[in-house]
C-alpha cells in the first residue's frame, strides 16, 4: 500500500521538485552572499527545461538498437532528469566583474520559495490522505 502511494509519478515529481527547489535555494543563497566579491560569478539550476524537453518526447539524441542488450537512447525516463549549475561568464554588469544583481537573485529566491511550498503542501496532502486511511481502517 504505501509503496502504492510512494511511487507514482506525482509522488516522484513532487520529491524531485523538492529536491531542485532546495539546491536551487543553495545556490541563489550563495549568489547574494557574494554580491559584494569581486570577480564573483553567479550561478544558476536548469531543470525544468530539460524536464518539459522529456515531457513533450523532444530528446535531442535519437539512436538505433540492432541489438536488446544495447543501451535505448531514446528513451529518456523523467526520473534520470537531473538539475544541473550552469556559471553565468557571460554577463559582468559591474567594474569588478561581478555579475550578481540583487534585485533578481530575490526575485529568485521568492519564486523558488512559493515553489517549494507548493510541492511541500501538495506531499503533505498526500501523506495527510495516507494517514486519514490508516487511522480510520475502511471505516466510515
Amino acid at each position: 500500500m504505501f509503496k502504492d502511494i510512494t511511487g507514482t509519478a506525482t509522488f516522484n515529481l513532487l520529491a524531485k521538485g523538492l529536491d531542485v527547489s532546495s539546491r536551487r535555494h543553495r545556490v541563489i543563497s550563495n549568489n547574494i552572499a557574494n554580491v559584494n566579491t569581486p570577480r564573483f560569478k553567479r550561478q544558476i539550476i536548469t531543470f525544468e527545461e530539460e524536464m518539459a524537453k522529456v515531457f513533450d518526447g523532444k530528446v535531442e539524441l535519437v539512436g538505433k538498437r540492432l541489438d536488446d542488450r544495447h543501451i535505448p537512447i531514446e528513451q529518456v525516463n523523467y526520473m534520470d532528469v537531473k538539475p544541473t549549475t550552469i556559471t553565468d561568464r557571460a554577463h559582468v554588469m559591474r567594474n569588478d566583474k561581478n555579475n550578481v544583481d540583487i534585485d533578481v537573485e530575490m526575485s529568485d529566491l521568492a519564486k523558488n520559495t512559493m515553489t517549494y511550498q507548493v510541492h511541500s503542501a501538495r506531499l503533505a496532502a498526500m501523506f495527510a490522505d495516507l494517514n486519514d486511511v490508516i487511522s480510520r481502517g475502511g471505516r466510515v
